[in-house]
């Protein structure tokens, strides 16, 4: 790395002429310091530019001499122009600080806008705020998967689940990241509620496919989720109180730096406590979850940042019954922690290294008539990584980076059997390549390359990436991505096919098994010809090659090539997406046309089928209009094709002890389809004062017109004929809530 290093260093004194600048520096929010990613960067009259990069840094190289205006802008700021004189001064450093404020429609902002578009390659990239995520009607908070799952070619299984299955991948197959740490099972709630308190939440970064060679490990997409780095300017905080939970959030200046925390905790297990409702025969389960998100900033320098990020979540469930009849605990939980080093080590040499723990675990004790039983599972991934951004000459961004990862993985069980334990300690390795290079005005291509190793299965995955950009014209563009993508690390589901799963269990590929891959192709077109809109249309072509599917099996296997067949999968689509961002009126139509296929030669006679997360036509409208400074009006609608699920076509019966058990006999897997699925939420939302504080307070009605959309079906095989009952989603529910500022 050293060595690498070094030659970089090199490369920058070499490359540039001596009467070529260079302007680099960081784009910051004024009134808290807090970094700006993904800003744009222009200057006109060279018709160059660049985005600021994760941490709000930019840079410029080869820049000639002459005095030259920079224009800088972001959505939601107001853009601002500076002027650089080359001439004397071949070192450029202009940290800028923008205004946050509403925008409105300017020659500036849409010509900045349009320029970095031109050389943006990534396809099916969602980027969001925290403030775009609450604008979205939900269950008494904003959440980040809820609002991913309005996307086209993002879907849960059910609207109690914050899985998200992007573009006919299982939900184990996305990479998610809090702030470069990797988290295990993001929800609350059996997946009610995702990990990510939005009050904590700066942006998130979601591509669907086609994500280029410095993310790996998962097959189907990535997810980066990036906290807010602290108030360096004052002390101040929010909360929020809803009928599910209460928000705190505090944050402000530390020495040279900031400090951030937040936390959230739900009080459902207090009101049944106190009602007494945890106690007899119709007793209800006590639950809760809390979390926790905490960040501490500090410069040395100004080419040095150290910052710590730290995330605790847990929930709880007990539930008696009876005297001794049944009782259940379950716990389950993620810790992470990560330390990273940014350094500027050039105006043109941008590094990041970070380490970082992450650890899931679950834990259940089930007591029935005095008979114990008890399960826990966990996974610990500590990891070391450091990445390069190298500005090498205007048309060039070079990226270089490694990962290393080390994981223990254990599962085990007591009861009155013997018990059972299983503990794997695989350790991967990771290397990555990649080049952006602005080729013309109308060209923009990226290529790259990862290489994986896992020492476990003694196997090494070598996965070229590839994206292309052509700009049609000044408003409009074509995309085109393709890559190759390998997992070694997957989960197995620990609970039924119905879409409910109170956890995951990870354990990793062995010796014995292949590592699962996927061969993904995307074509795009994107154009801002309509006034304040932008549209996109993609279409993808997904192989899946030597993917597992969970046995389902009862079995104390320690061989992890036992509990799952292996078998190769298909997913093609097309997905349109139209937004406005601009206006008293926003909002956006996305619409997903797609087809999944799996195929397992011990399943299903060995032929094709469509899983459970297959659906065929989906729907999503989403509004918001400002009517004035104090009022707002939020609507999202959505309609999808029903959910595939397996139907029994007759009975079976066992015996054990003399004792007569009938089961349903399942026909062709995900044969049939539930009816199809659609609700509609609205919000109203009123800035207010409480005793002296700023805030608002809103009112939000979930599935207002009291659809009773079908979850599964269960089957009563001690009636003849066996009953088939609907099992019903979520009714009507209104909430209502506080937030305010101090």
């Amino acid at each position: 790395m050293k060595r690498i290093l070094l030659l970089l260093i090199c490369a920058v004194s070499l490359t540039y002429p001596q009467d070529k600048a260079t302007l680099s520096g960081f784009l910051r929010d004024k009134s808290n310091k807090e970094s700006l990613p993904f800003a744009n960067v222009y200057i006109k009259k060279l018709k160059i530019g660049a985005a600021s990069n994760i941490e709000g840094y930019y840079a410029i190289p080869n820049i000639p001499e002459g005095e030259y205006e920079v224009q800088y802008s972001l959505l939601g700021y107001q853009p601002q122009t500076v002027t650089i004189n080359t001439l004397n001064n071949k070192r450029i450093v202009q940290d800028i600080y923008l205004s946050d404020q509403s925008v409105q429609i300017s020659e500036v902002v849409i010509n900045a806008e349009l320029e970095e578009e031109k050389r943006a390659t990534q396809t099916g990239r969602i980027v969001m705020q925290a403030r775009d995520i609450a604008s979205l009607p939900t269950i008494g908070e904003a959440d980040v998967f809820r609002a991913l799952q309005l996307m086209p070619g993002v879907k849960a299984t059910s609207e109690i689940s914050s899985g998200l299955n992007v573009r006919g991948g299982s939900t184990d197959q996305n990479l998610i990241l809090l702030d470069g740490t990797v988290v295990y099972n993001p929800s609350h709630l059996f997946g009610f509620f995702s990990t990510f308190n939005n009050d904590a939440v700066k942006d998130i970064d979601l591509m669907k496919g086609g994500f280029p060679a410095e993310y790996g490990g998962r097959l189907s997409s990535v997810l980066n989720v990036t906290n807010i780095d602290g108030d360096r300017v004052n002390t101040h905080g929010k909360a929020s109180i809803s009928l599910l939970s209460t928000r705190v959030t505090g944050e402000g200046p530390l020495g040279s730096g900031s400090w951030f925390l937040s936390g959230r905790r739900t009080y459902f297990d207090q009101f049944v406590a106190a009602a007494k409702l945890d106690t007899g025969k119709d007793a209800i389960p006590l639950y809760y979850f809390y979390d926790a998100n905490a960040k501490l900033n500090q410069d040395f320098g100004e080419n040095d940042k150290v910052s710590f990020v730290g995330y605790l979540g847990q929930d709880d469930l007990k539930f008696a019954l009876g005297q001794n009849e049944l009782s259940i605990n379950m716990r389950w939980g993620n810790r992470t922690g990560a330390l990273k080093w940014t350094h500027v080590f050039d105006q043109t040499l941008f590094s990041n290294f970070t380490a970082s723990y992450s650890r899931y675990v679950s834990r259940t004790i089930f007591n029935f008539g005095g008979t114990g039983f008890s399960q826990s599972n966990s996974i610990n991934d500590f990891s070391l990584k450091g990445d390069l951004d190298f500005f090498w000459t205007n048309d060039h961004l070079l990226k270089i980076g490694v990962w290393w990862s080390q994981y223990r993985v254990t599962y085990t069980t007591s009861g009155d059997g013997d018990p059972y334990e299983f503990l794997e300690r695989p350790a991967q390795a990771s290397f990555y390549l990649q080049d952006e290079w602005r080729a013309s005005e109308r060209w923009t291509l990226q290529g790259g390359v990862r290489v994986e190793y896992q020492d476990l299965s003694k196997q090494t995955g070598v996965g070229p990436r590839f994206n292309a950009r052509y700009n049609v014209d000044e408003a409009s563009s074509v995309k085109f991505a393709t890559g190759l993508y390998y997992q070694f690390l997957m989960a197995v589901p620990a609970g039924s096919d119905n879409g409910f799963s109170p956890f995951d269990i990870w354990v990793p590929i062995n010796k014995k098994m292949t590592m699962s891959k996927s061969y993904d192709f995307v074509i795009g077109y994107e154009s801002r010809h309509l006034e304040e809109m932008s549209i996109s249309v993609e279409a993808y072509y997904k192989i899946f090659r030597d993917i597992l599917y969970f046995k389902n099996e009862i079995t104390y296997t320690k061989d992890v090539s036992e509990l799952f067949y292996s078998g190769t999968g298909r997913a093609l689509g097309g997905e349109v997406f139209l937004q406005k961002k601009i206006g008293d009126l926003t909002g956006m139509i996305g619409y997903t046309l797609a087809w999944t296929y799996r195929k397992y030669p011990q399943l299903n006679s060995g032929e094709e089928f469509q899983p459970k997360y297959d659906r065929r036509n989906d729907l999503t409208i989403a509004a918001n209009y400002q009517l004035d400074e104090n009022w707002k009006f939020g609507a999202v609608f959505t309609y999808a094709t029903g959910q595939a699920y397996t139907q029994a076509v007759g009975e079976y019966s066992t015996f054990e002890q003399g004792i007569r058990t009938d089961h349903p006999l399942a026909g062709p897997l995900f044969n049939r389809r539930l009816s199809p699925y659609h609700r509609m939420d609205v919000s109203v939302t009123k800035r207010a004062s409480f005793f002296g504080l700023h805030g608002s307070w809103y009112f939000q009605i979930f599935n207002i017109y009291n659809r009773r959309n079908v979850w599964f079906k269960a089957f009563d095989t001690s009636k003849n004929p066996t009953e088939i009952t609907d099992v019903k989603l979520l009714p009507i529910i209104p909430t209502f809530g506080l937030d305010f500022s101090f």
